[in-house]
């Protein structure tokens, strides 16, 4: 069990043995009963068991026979003196002690599980947790402790897991963890810690995980970490780190995850990682880096993620990676790299996903990706190309989703994305692209969705959507299109979206819409179109309209006739979930029908006419 379980338990107010990580726990063929009861009940030999302690809530498993004692929020001033002796475990979370003194907990010698934590503590005496022999979960997390005596936890040798996070220590007694062998989880993050003992951790040989974020760490000594030969997580996350000299993690070789994300380190020294064989995750997001040695990343060949986000790296130098060759993310987003040279990604031949978000790049290379095999998603938005070099992506045969939006685009040629045939998802919104090559996407046999939203596109040929035998999903909403000739969508067999809004439409023909057997959804909001559509596919499921100047005379009536039969199919309005900064509240999205003549209906909705309106047609 970990610490998320506890939390859970403590959540539910369900009792439970904490067993040691190591082990497979015995359960049960039935679901325990558990039965409150604050009076002396009989016990399987007829003995009775003690009451509960005054103004706590007891409740036994029938199955294990084990009591938890729960005194939260009581506003007790002391550790109340009638805890049952049986008690295994004990929640006294969000009381008033401010201090305990020593021996509070003497008598619960079958204690395992001891919650104390935001309740005001600001002290403990050095003896506080005497005779608490098999205590192994302790919380003390959210009090305002500044010091804790180095003796504090010798009456607890078996303790599992220790939770002192966001307190106010500032200072750690290098003897504070001594003898603690059997400890797998120690929280000592949102403290106010500038510096660690180098030996205080030097007699936890079981530790798993060690959480140090939200400190004023700057300085990691060489010997600080020695003995944890079974720690699988470091926390390290927003300190005042400056440099990661190499082996402060030697002697870590089981360790699977590393966070040192939120510092300030400007460098990571060459050879900082060696001996971390088993490293998993590494997180160096939101730091001061601007360069990556040829031998940052030496040795780490079980590295399955690297994140390097947010920081001030201006170049990759071909080779840095050669060592990751199980990568399977990389995040450079928001750095400065500017151009990317051929086969800085050498080595890679396992990565997934390759993140480069946002750093205004410029430039890459034909053999830019060389080597990627199993590349499935590259995300370059906010890049600023203008044009992609001819076959960049050359290779990458597994690719599945390109992100290019926002970058600058004023053209897609004809050679940009050839050999992709496996390309699912193609993202090009929010660019200044006028011009689509002939046979732009001839090779993309397997695309399913094509975003062109937001550009200056002002015509679509014939010959645009060739190949697209697939597609799903067509947007084009924010563009310059006057109107969209119905052979132009004529490879779209397979389209069922279409999304046409916010254009300058003049017309849609009626074959234009017939010509696509799948579609079910389309958009034409925000046009200026006149006439009305003479009718309506039985596959259309919905249909937008407003926000054009709708000619409601005779030609309207079939049209209004059918959205009065299926008002499914053009909806008054629909609630949908919102975008942007809000995107998770409902907003209302309304389809009026608003006619511009003639000048007896104008402004009104075409579902609001009457019949006698069409009484001469």
């Amino acid at each position: 069990m970990n610490h998320f379980l506890l939390l859970l338990l403590y959540t539910l107010g369900t009792s439970a043995v904490l067993a040691d990580p190591n082990k497979e726990e015995a359960r049960p063929s039935e679901q325990p009963r558990l039965s409150v009861d604050s009076k002396p009940s009989e016990e399987p030999n007829g003995q009775k068991s003690e009451p509960c302690s005054k103004g706590c809530s007891c409740i036994q498993d029938d199955y294990s026979l084990e009591l938890n004692v729960y005194c939260s929020t009581r506003n007790f001033t002391q550790v109340p003196s009638d805890i049952p002796l049986s008690t295994r475990s004990l929640w006294l979370d969000g009381n008033l002690f401010t201090n305990l003194p020593a021996a509070a907990f003497e008598k619960l010698s079958n204690l395992e599980f001891l919650n104390l934590q935001s309740s005001l503590l600001v002290s403990l005496d050095g003896h506080v947790f005497r005779g608490l022999n098999s205590l192994a979960h302790l919380h003390l997390e959210r009090n305002n402790i500044r010091s804790l005596p180095g003796i504090v936890f010798q009456g607890t040798p078996n303790l599992a897991s220790l939770s002192l996070n966001n307190n106010q220590l500032s200072r750690i007694d290098d003897k504070l963890f001594a003898g603690l062998s059997h400890m797998w989880l120690l929280n000592l993050g949102w403290n106010s810690l500038s510096v660690l003992p180098e030996t205080g951790f030097q007699d936890l040989h079981g530790l798993r995980e060690l959480v140090l974020a939200g400190n004023r760490l700057a300085y990691l000594q060489p010997q600080l970490f020695q003995g944890l030969s079974e720690l699988k997580e470091l926390d390290l996350t927003g300190n005042y780190l400056k440099v990661i000299k190499a082996n402060v993690f030697l002697k870590l070789p089981k360790l699977q995850k590393l966070y040192l994300a939120q510092n300030q380190i400007v460098t990571v020294a060459p050879r900082a990682f060696v001996g971390m064989k088993s490293l998993r995750w590494l997180d160096l997001s939101k730091n001061r880096l601007s360069v990556l040695h040829d031998e940052t990343f030496l040795g780490l060949h079980s590295l399955h993620v690297l994140r390097l986000s947010n920081n001030s790296i201006g170049s990759l130098r071909p080779g840095t990676f050669r060592d990751l060759q199980y990568l399977e993310e990389l995040c450079l987003c928001h750095n400065q790299i500017r151009a990317l040279g051929v086969r800085v990604f050498e080595g890679l031949g396992h990565l997934e996903v390759l993140n480069l978000e946002n750093n205004r790049l410029q430039e890459a290379r034909m053999g830019t990706f060389m080597g990627l095999n199993h590349l499935a998603v590259i995300k370059l938005t906010g890049s600023c190309f203008h044009s992609l070099p001819d076959q960049v992506f050359k290779g990458l045969s597994k690719l599945h989703s390109i992100h290019l939006d926002r970058s600058c685009l004023t053209k897609v040629s004809a050679q940009s994305f050839g050999g992709l045939t496996g390309l699912r998802r193609l993202f090009l919104q929010h660019n200044n692209i006028s011009v689509l090559e002939r046979q732009s996407f001839v090779e993309l046999q397997g695309l399913q969705q094509l975003d062109l939203r937001f550009n200056r596109l002002t015509s679509i040929s014939s010959h645009t959507f060739y190949g697209l035998k697939n597609l799903d999903y067509l947007l084009l909403s924010g563009n310059l299109l006057r109107n969209l000739p119905a052979e132009a969508l004529l490879p779209l067999q397979h389209l069922s979206w279409l999304d046409l809004s916010e254009n300058r439409m003049e017309f849609i023909l009626n074959a234009t819409i017939y010509i696509l057997p799948r579609l079910r959804y389309l958009n034409l909001k925000d046009n200026v179109l006149i006439n009305l559509p003479a009718s309506i596919p039985d596959t259309l499921d919905q249909l937008w309209l407003s926000g054009n100047n709708w000619k409601c005379d005779c030609s309207a009536k079939p049209f209004r006739d059918f959205i009065l039969q299926k008002p499914q199919v053009v909806p008054l309005q629909v609630e949908m979930l919102g975008e942007g900064e809000e995107p998770h509240t409902l907003v209302t999205i309304y389809n009026n029908i608003t006619c511009a003549s003639p000048l007896s209906v104008f402004g009104l909705d075409l579902r609001n006419i009457g019949s006698e309106h069409f009484r001469d047609c």
